[in-house]
């Protein structure tokens, strides 16, 4: 990785010839280390190795025919608005002179008319005007060409410019009757129609496009902008950007919390779906953590300021949608190395196309038809555009939903997966420990007062799950006197006047304490659970024990079933005791258990899959589980929005959902399915359409392509892809929905 990053603007870029030749000038530059384009938000991403002036890169730009400019991202959508308004405002006026040039220009073609001054100068008068308010295309196209890098625009502009100039010279040669052959007909209508076709397909582009960032554009305006913060025992509103770590904010009933932190007072109902995606509320209360951009719902919250600025989960998700879709999957690559070479190639054919026919005794009229409709056909935009349009919605989509791709290769690797790893402790369970099932010769009542009270004090980590169930069952939890913690066996105090014991069964069995016969099954069931069992003693008599284990989460035995329905292989690592990963995995249909692991062994068993031939997805917790994250071909972690799991992950699920897995997994299909289909027609348009506009169907049918029409198609063939992969936000939705409709 380079020094630094950053994202700039690109003015100009249409195609992927543009997209080549800008990143071929920025990456010529000495101290960058990468530029990468992004054709869809009409950015680059430039990595740094030193620091270098703006100017400089601004300049190194321009001469290849671009704009560099220094905005951030949250001037896209006024950008978009801006660029849809300017082409629309582009079409209107060409349109309306366009119109008109071509109904006179075809009048005089069926009626046989002859060419007078008349009829020169009101075509000229017409079609000029189109040429200068589409002058862009020629200042970009002819210094991109001049350059070395010629694009779309530079096949626009030698088309229509030779179109145009030609009819200029035979304008000259029929007023003055100067009898130059081949000078004899005037093609003003062809470059002027054509062009007005090509800005009526970049207006629609330009909409279709915008519609594509949209998903980007909602993140934006969630962002938080001003908080009230106690200052000098004052309540003061004021931007988002003064608020400090450390700072008391307060956050009113119905109003958005503005930075990350941490509730110190009050109760309320928070919803976090501009986060998770999930629409229920969440209940927060004193300790509960809160992200910024949530929404407040009921009370009144006071909270402690932790993460600000940049640090902040919802600042993160931004810049991680920002850089996935700014990113390349590796499937654009072919589609870049064709580009690459195919604009040069168009113009090697245009030629040879107008050499070859005059060759065999055609018109000047005939082979200059050809050359242009050669020039104008085969612009590549829509091979630029099939790959990252397709990305940018899918991420778009993705972040809707809670689930981050942090590149659009995560994306498309995701779809190729065929194995999937999960651990066990906090994934497929909740992580929270809980006494599933006891047993007494008391009271129930009181055997959970003895046992709880006696935990009260201790830091073990299964003391939670014991006070937890005192505090279900409503039982007042008093003080236990004489504590002494034995490590490794357990606990035992005074209570009431008795020595209570609780702890392993070995270690009441060194006092005389004997598990009563009666029992004895029951303890083997719970053992083969995999349960922990603590034994509870009273003044030397058992008096009853408790079992303690995970719980599966809800989801877990549906997602299993669904990822083994779709063919995928499923795996579970833990590093707990065989026997409960082995009920877990036997509770959930999950053949492939490996138990009693190491972090280090967890990522070795990955690899061991992949072997075998097989794409992983390994889904954890992103903080123990970091080796086997970082060893899975994708790394996914689940609910969670720490700052490991934001960092080691490729993909992260913030909606504590274990069906985020699946429905990240189909997404990831559906869009590397809608590249395929756009690269498909991409492909297929130039594939068919250059052949015809060469002339080669002329000797068997007679057909020649208008010049016109192949403006035409090539305007619509970059709107079609776009059209294509925004079918993607409507039935992406409704077909994920429709997978669980049967489990639910």
């Amino acid at each position: 990785m380079g020094k630094s990053a950053k994202t700039f603007r690109v003015e100009g870029m249409h195609c992927a010839g543009c997209v080549a030749s800008v990143e071929k000038s920025l990456n010529s530059i000495d101290g960058v280390q990468s530029a990468m384009v992004n054709l869809p938000l009409e950015n680059v991403r430039i990595n740094f190795e030193r620091e270098l002036p703006f100017v400089k890169l601004r300049d190194s730009l321009k001469s290849s025919g671009y704009i560099l400019v220094d905005e951030s991202s949250q001037d896209l959508s006024a950008q978009k608005e801006k660029d849809i308004a300017d082409w629309r405002r582009r079409f209107i006026c060409t349109g309306l002179l366009g119109t008109p040039l071509l109904i006179f220009a075809m009048w005089e073609m069926l009626t046989g008319s002859t060419i007078t001054l008349k009829s020169i100068t009101f075509q000229f008068f017409l079609a000029t005007p189109i040429i200068y308010i589409s002058r862009h295309f020629y200042v970009n196209g002819l210094t991109a060409l001049k350059h070395g890098n010629p694009n779309m625009n530079s096949l626009v502009a030698l088309g229509t410019g030779a179109a145009y100039l030609y009819s200029l010279i035979s304008s000259v040669n029929i007023t003055l009757n100067f009898g130059i052959a081949g000078f004899e007909k005037l093609y003003f209508e062809s470059a002027g129609v054509i062009l007005v076709f090509i800005t009526l397909g970049r207006y629609l582009e330009a909409r279709a496009k915008s519609k594509t960032t949209q998903a980007l554009l909602d993140l934006f305006k969630h962002a938080p902008r001003t908080g009230w913060v106690k200052k000098d025992s004052q309540w003061e509103e004021v931007s988002v950007e003064e608020i400090q770590q450390g700072d008391q904010v307060m956050v009113k009933p119905g109003g958005q919390i503005p930075v990350d932190g941490v509730v110190i007072e009050g109760n309320s109902f928070v919803d976090e779906s501009a986060i998770t995606g999930e629409p229920i509320p969440v209940e927060k209360s004193t300790g509960d953590t809160l992200t910024g951009v949530s929404i407040n719902t009921t009370g009144l919250l006071i909270m402690e300021a932790r993460q600000v600025g940049e640090n902040t989960v919802f600042s993160r998700i931004v810049k991680m949608v920002e850089q996935a879709q700014n990113s390349k999957a590796p499937i654009q690559a072919l589609a870049d190395k064709v580009a690459a070479v195919f604009v040069p190639i168009v113009l090697v054919l245009a030629i040879l196309s107008l050499v070859g026919w005059l060759m065999v005794g055609q018109s000047w009229v005939f082979a200059f038809n050809i050359f242009i409709s050669v020039l104008i056909i085969a612009c590549p935009c829509a091979l630029g555009l099939a790959t990252p349009t397709a990305m940018v919605v899918g991420t778009g989509l993705a972040a809707k939903s809670g689930i981050h791709f942090k590149s659009t290769e995560a994306l498309q690797i995701m779809s190729e997966i065929k194995s999937v790893i999960f651990d066990k402790t906090g994934t497929l369970t909740l992580g929270k420990p809980r006494v599933v099932d006891f047993t007494t010769t008391l009271e129930d009542q009181k055997f959970i007062y003895y046992l709880a009270s006696l935990e009260k004090g201790s830091e073990h980590p299964l003391a939670g799950a014991v006070l937890n169930l005192a505090k279900i069952q409503d039982i007042q939890v008093d003080k236990c006197e004489d504590v002494q913690a034995i490590p490794g066996q357990g606990i035992q105090g005074n209570i009431e006047g008795k020595t209570i014991q609780a702890g392993k069964l070995s270690w009441l069995n060194k006092s005389g304490i004997q598990l009563p016969s009666s029992q004895t099954d029951r303890l083997e069931k719970w053992e083969k659970k995999g349960y922990t069992i603590i034994h509870i003693a009273a003044d030397g008599d058992w008096m009853g024990m408790a079992a303690i284990s995970d719980t599966l989460r809800k989801d877990a035995k549906i997602i299993i079933q669904q990822l083994k329905q779709n063919g995928l292989n499923v795996h579970l690592l833990t590093g707990d005791r065989k026997a409960p990963g082995e009920y877990i995995a036997n509770e959930l249909g999950i053949e492939n258990i490996h138990s009693e692991l190491l972090p280090q062994d967890k990522a070795e068993k990955i690899s061991e899959v992949q072997a075998s031939g097989m794409k992983v997805a390994m889904v954890g917790d992103g903080i123990n589980d970091a080796p086997a994250l970082a060893a899975a071909d994708i790394g996914i972690s689940i609910g969670s929005g720490t700052d490991v799991a934001l960092e080691t992950s490729d993909v992260v699920l913030m909606r504590d959902d274990l069906r985020s897995v699946i429905n990240a997994w189909q997404l990831s299909i559906q869009v590397v399915n809608k590249i395929k289909q756009n690269l498909f027609w991409a492909f297929a348009y130039n594939v068919v359409g250059i052949p015809v506009a060469m002339g080669l169907l002329y000797p068997f049918n007679g057909y020649l392509l208008n010049p016109m029409l192949a403006g035409a198609a090539m305007a619509f063939s970059s709107v079609s892809v776009v059209g294509n992969t925004l079918l993607l936000r409507k039935g992406d939705r409704s077909k994920r929905k429709g997978v669980w409709k049967k489990y639910l």
